[in-house]
């Protein structure tokens, strides 16, 4: 029975555990509307409250206006408390660079909490099946995820629980065909312009053509995988304590130490390190991660740039990660700042600047996060719309830059791609052009006038 296989699954994780009332996110969708019912039943018998969450994205019209209305009118029949909220996404997403799908759950997320800080020891109860489960693994995976990403959704997050997350779509559908419950179909979701619906409507029905248990068997390894990144999470902090010493702009890794862990752990403590001096972990990838690595085998003093301008040197001791200091060109100037700002690409904006000293970048063709730093060996950038390359060396002799001054000059770098060379110009490869979607405006106010 699936209400029994749900509180299985709560009970497992605690879900309940303190808890007073309990804020149901439902859209009308078959999993918001099971889950629902269920919770229903379990507030009753355990005297929590229930409070209904619903929120109207202004996406699909008058089909998004009824689902709204759907869900209050199933909570005004059950007796059950109801907030609805209505926002514009797509116009929302615009304004701050998002894609639509990241804001309307950026603004699902952002309404819950607000919602439960109304209520006294209050959790967010969230639909996501086994199904969904199984997709974001796949998803994970297809994008070069590690074992993190592996683990897919996770059942608790903070006072976020999802008890569905063990039981399968077809057992949903099921329980509302017998209870005679209707619920709302999203339009979209037949649409395969998104990838996790490509995922569902393609790759999911071709893994059940191999085993008809190949939900549940994704859904287990993720369980697995949330349990061994917990273990190497653990192992990693504590051989951090070990191998690793803070300073005040940084850390160093010691190399007898370090060396001694096994490499799954030096991995994950060069993450883990990167993340925390970086205080994000967004653009750190395995590739930075490796050139960390590989940097222990080279010479002293040896330098590698990463994200969020951090930079990593070869020591006698190990390794040296901090935040870069681009070099001053005279004494009593101040150090050189840059403002970032990410938007959407539309009629309205205006014209791309001719501020010597504020570019445009086209956002989504940045592969690596950037970095703000001096030169490096293999620096290059793409000299014009036809792709040819030039390298920073050789642009520095032609335009007759003085090599003690080459090493002053601030970068703004995709890895060994220079997007930007401050004062002078900007890669053709990054240009925002009429199919750009998304705009990086970088602004340098570091009183360099060439």
């Amino acid at each position: 029975m699936i209400l029994q296989k749900m509180l299985s699954f709560m009970e497992k994780y605690h879900m309940l555990d303190g808890c007073k009332t309990l804020v149901i996110g439902v859209s009308g969708g078959a999993d918001s509307v099971c889950l629902l019912l269920l919770l229903e039943k379990v507030c009753k018998e355990r005297g929590i409250l229930p409070v209904v969450v619903h929120i109207e994205h202004g996406i699909r019209g008058k089909e998004s206006l009824s689902d709204a209305a759907f869900v209050e009118n199933l909570c005004k029949q059950k007796d059950i408390l109801f907030h609805r909220f209505s926002y514009a996404v797509e116009k929302i997403a615009k304004e701050s660079g998002e894609s639509t799908e990241e804001a309307g759950r950026r603004l699902r997320y952002d309404t819950f909490f607000q919602v439960a800080e109304q209520y006294e020891q209050a959790k967010i109860a969230v639909a996501h099946n086994e199904n969904d489960q199984a997709e974001t693994v796949l998803f994970h995976l297809a994008r070069g995820s590690g074992i993190k990403g592996m683990g897919g959704i996770p059942p608790v997050r903070g006072n976020i629980i999802r008890p569905l997350l063990g039981v399968s779509r077809a057992e949903i559908e099921q329980y509302l065909k017998e209870a005679g419950q209707p619920y709302c179909t999203d339009s979209t979701n037949a649409l395969d312009i998104y990838a996790r619906n490509r995922i569902r409507h393609e790759a999911l029905p071709s893994l059940n053509g191999v085993n008809a248990q190949a939900v549940s068997h994704i859904g287990q390894a993720a369980e697995e995988f949330s349990e061994v990144f917990a273990y190497l999470e653990a192992q990693a902090k504590e051989a951090e304590a070990h191998c690793v010493r803070d300073e005040r702009q940084g850390a160093r890794i010691g190399q007898e130490a370090f060396c001694a862990c096994p490499v799954i752990l030096q991995k994950q403590i060069v993450y883990d390190l990167l993340g925390r001096l970086a205080g994000a972990k967004k653009d750190i990838t395995r590739e930075h991660v490796a050139q960390v690595l590989a940097l222990m085998e080279k010479q002293v003093g040896r330098k590698i740039s990463l994200p969020f301008g951090l930079v990593a040197a070869r020591t006698y001791e190990g390794i040296r990660i901090g935040q870069e200091k681009v070099q001053k060109k005279e004494g009593n100037r101040k150090e050189e700042a840059f403002a970032f700002r990410i938007f959407s690409n539309n009629p309205k904006i205006g014209e791309i600047p001719k501020n010597q000293y504020t570019k445009w970048f086209d956002y989504d063709k940045i592969e690596h996060g950037t970095q703000i730093r001096t030169r490096q060996e293999g620096d290059f950038f793409v000299l014009d719309e036809k792709g040819g390359k030039k390298k920073l060396k050789s642009y520095f002799i032609d335009e007759k830059i003085q090599s003690e001054e080459r090493d002053r000059i601030p970068l703004l770098a995709d890895g060994s791609h220079i997007l930007w060379i401050v004062g002078y110009r900007i890669s053709a490869y990054y240009k925002v052009t009429k199919d750009t979607r998304r705009i990086l405006e970088v602004r340098y106010d570091g009183g360099m006038k060439r």
